[in-house]
C-alpha cells in the first residue's frame, strides 16, 4: 500500500513513528508530513524523523489558524496529488482529512478527543474509519456524522504504544538535572492555543504556579510548556523560582522520577497515570472519557480548584504506600492493554483487502 502519515504534535510523533516503521516492515510505502510547530520541530530532529514539512502552526487567533490551515491544505495537495495514495492516516489533521476528500483518498482518522468539537467536525465526517480507546462510547462520536459500523475500538490509551516500547529501567533525578535531595512537583502547561481551550480561563495556571510555590517551597517545581511565548512568560514571571524545560524533553523518564505530576493537558496525564506517578489532574477543557477511566482505576485524581490541588499534592508527597500502590496497579492496567499500533495496521491491511489492493 502506499501511505501518507500527517503529523502535528509531540504526541502524534510517539504514537506514529512505531506505526510508521512496522508499516515499512511489512513493504508498505509511507510519506509522513508536518508542520512547522516548536515542539514537534525539536523532537523530530531528536529523534531523526525523515518527514517533509508543510505548513506552520496557526497560533491563538482564530483567523490565524484558518489562514495557515487554508495555506498548508493547498500545500500539502501540491505535494501528495501524483504519489497515487491509497490511504491518508492522521489524528484528526483537517487539512490531511480535506486534502484526502478532495482526491478521492479514504482517510483513517484515529482520535482519543471527541470533546475537541472544532477539529472532530472537520476532520470525522471526512473519514472511511474512526479507530478510538475502548472507553470513548459511539454516543461520543455519533454527532460528528459517523456510522458506529465505521468506528473501530482499541482497548487501549494512546500512550500505551511508547510506554511500552520504552526501556523498563527507571532513571534517577540526576539524569534528568534534577536536584535528588528534593522533591519534585512536575506541573505540564494547558494547550492554551488549542481551539477548545481559547474560552478556558488564562490566569489559572499562574494561580496555580504562585501557589505550588507559597506551600512547597522546599520542593523542586518544574514545569513544562507547549509554546515559546508560553515559556517566555513563565521566565519573565517566575525566573528562577521554578525550572522550566526550554528544549524538548523525555517527556515520560522525567515523570517517572517525579514525586507528583499535576496535569494542565491530557496526554502527559494518562502518561503519568500508567507510570505509576501520583497524578492530578486540572484540565478545564471539558469532560474527558480517559480521565473518566483512570479514576475509575484509582489511578488519577480529578480536581477543580487550586486550593483542592494544594491539600492533595501535600497528602501525595508524604504517602509513600500510596506511591507504591500506584505502582503496582498501573503496571496492572497497562499489561492489560493491548497495541493500538497492531490494531490500526490490521484495519488498513483487512481493509485494502477487501477493496483489492492487497
Amino acid at each position: 500500500m502506499n501511505i501518507w502519515i500527517d503529523i502535528l504534535t509531540p504526541k502524534q510523533i510517539l504514537f506514529f513513528t512505531p506505526l510508521i516503521q512496522e508499516l515499512r516492515a511489512r513493504g508498505h510505502e509511507v510519506l509522513s508530513t508536518s508542520r512547522r510547530y516548536r515542539e514537534v520541530d525539536l523532537l523530530s530532529s531528536k529523534m531523526s524523523l525523515d518527514m517533509i514539512f508543510v505548513g506552520k502552526h496557526g497560533g491563538g487567533s482564530l483567523q490565524e489558524k484558518l489562514k495557515a490551515s487554508s495555506e498548508r491544505a493547498l500545500g500539502l495537495s501540491d505535494v501528495v496529488e501524483k504519489l497515487g495514495l491509497d490511504y491518508a492516516v492522521s489524528f484528526s489533521s483537517p487539512e490531511c482529512a480535506r486534502v484526502a476528500f478532495g482526491l478521492g483518498v479514504k482517510h483513517i482518522c484515529i482520535s482519543d478527543s471527541p470533546h475537541s468539537e472544532k477539529v472532530c467536525r472537520l476532520t470525522i465526517p471526512l473519514s472511511e474509519i474512526l479507530l478510538a480507546p475502548w472507553v470513548i462510547p459511539y454516543s461520543a462520536w455519533r454527532s460528528y456524522g459517523i456510522g458506529e459500523d465505521s468506528l473501530v475500538k482499541y482497548r487501549a490509551l494512546d500512550p500505551v504504544v511508547w510506554l511500552r516500547r520504552r526501556s523498563a529501567e527507571v532513571g534517577r533525578k540526576e539524569d534528568y538535572g534534577l536536584d535528588s535531595s528534593k522533591k519534585t512537583i512536575m506541573l505540564r502547561l494547558e494547550e492554551s492555543q488549542a481551539a477548545y481551550m481559547l474560552s478556558s480561563d488564562k490566569s489559572y495556571s499562574k494561580v496555580l504556579l504562585d501557589t505550588l510555590l507559597v506551600h512547597f517551597e522546599d520542593c523542586e517545581l518544574f514545569v513544562l510548556g507547549r509554546y515559546a511565548s508560553q515559556i517566555s512568560a513563565i521566565q519573565e514571571a517566575y525566573g528562577s523560582k521554578l525550572r522550566i524545560a526550554e528544549d524538548v524533553v523525555d517527556g515520560a523518564g522525567l515523570i517517572s522520577v517525579s514525586d507528583v505530576f499535576v496535569g494542565m493537558g491530557g496526554t502527559m496525564t494518562t502518561e503519568a497515570a500508567l507510570l505509576g506517578v501520583p497524578t492530578v489532574s486540572v484540565f478545564q477543557g471539558g469532560n474527558l472519557y480517559t480521565e473518566d477511566f483512570l479514576i475509575k482505576e484509582g489511578l488519577l485524581v480529578k480536581l477543580g480548584n487550586v486550593e483542592q490541588v494544594i491539600d492533595t499534592v501535600g497528602d501525595l508527597l508524604q504517602n509513600q504506600d500510596k506511591r507504591r500502590y500506584l505502582q503496582t496497579r498501573a503496571k496492572t492496567v497497562l499489561d492489560s492493554m493491548e497495541d493500538p499500533v497492531k490494531v490500526v495496521i490490521d484495519t488498513l491491511e483487512k481493509d485494502a483487502q477487501d477493496a483489492g489492493l492487497l
